[in-house]
């Protein structure tokens, strides 16, 4: 996070610097230097050309700085809602990563509810296998008793 607004800052700094160089190389050159024959014949003419020039500097000087302010509080404004919408995302990655936890607890609780079913119905058929098993068992030594009975009642019958 800090890397990022740091290279950021970096490059909006070195933005407003190209920037500034380049309003100060448009304002020196529309500014007429003073010629040497102007100056020698005279001082007053001089001085107020110095002071012409003197009062451009200072115009576009405030230019500049007021170009600065209005960048630096744009850059300010863009930063802090990076920040938020990063607090945003951290808020948002926090939350899923909880739900993801309670998540996986939910799914470790439905497995082991899972695995301790199976295991019960494992049981009872094991149970109804062994009852069945029994009870097929009886059913088939009575029946094989009640055949043995219906043939000797056929034999005692002559049939």
């Amino acid at each position: 996070m800090n890397t990022t607004l740091t290279a950021t800052r970096r490059w909006l700094m070195a933005g407003l610097g190209l920037m500034m160089f380049a309003a100060l190389c448009v304002a020196i050159a529309g500014v007429q230097p003073a010629r040497a024959q102007d100056a020698a014949a005279d001082p007053a003419a001089l001085q107020a050309v110095l002071d012409q020039r003197e009062a451009a500097y200072q115009t576009q000087l405030a230019q500049l700085q007021q170009a600065y302010d209005e960048r630096q509080a744009a850059y300010r404004q863009q930063i802090e809602e990076m920040n938020q919408r990063l607090t945003q995302a951290t808020t948002q990655l926090q939350t899923l990563a909880s739900q993801e936890q309670a998540l996986q607890q939910q799914i470790a609780q439905l497995q082991a509810a899972r695995s301790q079913r199976l295991a019960q119905f494992q049981t009872q058929l094991d149970e109804a296998r062994t009852q069945y098993a029994a009870r097929a068992t009886t059913i088939n030594a009575q029946l094989a008793e009640v055949q043995a009975r219906l043939a000797e009642a056929n034999t005692i019958l002559g049939r």
